[in-house]
């Protein structure tokens, strides 16, 4: 893609979690893109930090009663999120049953993005940020969806690979066409259904 368009720049990636390598990751890093990527789950292990406790599917800290700890707050200087107690509150300090520090406010929990970045993602995979921009990769399967199956790309036989751009810039040409020719909601009431505008 950058050898056919070096001027365009990229700021966000966002990937299913066949894409969750720390490879990707440390690309994301390196160019400067934020990514919104899903963590796999065949990644077996994969889920524990500083053996001190585990993190759950969104990269969020579980306290040992496998609650998950709550946001409080991100130190960009640092690099890190803070993460406290969730049977904790600033008014009424700790209130577990069993709590795991001594602390009056419960345990505290820094994670330091650099530690592992395919873990701790920012923004963090359980904010309202990250699914925004994540439900934009919708659209994205639904064109990807027309692309091999409506327009059948993959039937394709060719070795080329110049053929199969050639294939994949007409099927694209032809999205483009779909959407110019839609009609409008009432034009598609009036000719389809035969109701008023």
């Amino acid at each position: 893609m950058k050898a056919y368009l070096p001027e365009f720049s990229i700021e966000k990636l966002l990937l299913d979690s066949a894409h969750d390598a720390y490879a990707v990751y440390q690309y994301c890093r390196r160019e400067n893109i934020t990514p919104f990527i899903d963590l796999n789950p065949g990644h077996t292990g994969h889920f524990t930090y500083k053996d001190d406790f585990s993190i759950d599917n969104d990269g969020v800290p579980l306290c040992k009663l496998g609650l998950r700890m709550h946001k409080d707050g991100y130190e960009a200087a640092k690099h890190r999120a803070k993460y406290r107690c969730p049977k904790s509150n600033r008014k009424r300090g700790c209130f577990c049953g069993h709590p795991c520090s001594p602390a009056k406010y419960g345990r505290t929990v820094h994670i330091f993005t650099d530690d592992n970045p395919r873990l701790f993602n920012i923004p963090p995979r359980d904010s309202k940020a990250w699914e925004k921009e994540y439900d934009g990769r919708t659209s994205v399967e639904r064109s990807n969806k027309r692309e091999k199956e409506d327009y059948k790309l993959e039937d394709g036989r060719h070795r080329s690979t110049k053929m199969w751009y050639c294939r994949l810039y007409g099927i694209m040409m032809l999205q483009h066409l779909d959407a110019w020719e839609m009609p409008s909601v009432p034009a598609f009431q009036d000719s389809l259904l035969g109701l008023p505008a």
